[in-house]
């Protein structure tokens, strides 16, 4: 257990570096990348992922409040 605890803070370290963001962006906008992403959302996880991550996302969006309030009661019926 040891072995994933370390193997997780390397690739954490790694991820939050501005190597790592630099990859994972370049990855993320490459075909291959695009392609991972639409694999990911098609599935239940992906589904769950996604909301999570856009209402998170929201508040640091320069969006209009209202805007964000009709994405977050989209996402809040959405999951009922």
């Amino acid at each position: 257990m040891v072995q994933i605890d370390c193997m997780q803070g390397l690739i954490a370290g790694y991820a939050t570096s501005p190597k790592g963001q630099e990859t994972i962006r370049k990855f993320l906008t490459s075909p291959e990348g695009q392609k991972a992403i639409d694999r990911y959302l098609a599935t239940p996880g992906g589904q769950e992922m996604s909301r999570l991550l856009l209402a998170r996302a929201l508040d640091g969006l320069d969006l209009p409040a209202p805007v964000k309030d009709q994405i977050r009661t989209a996402l809040a019926e959405k999951k009922s």
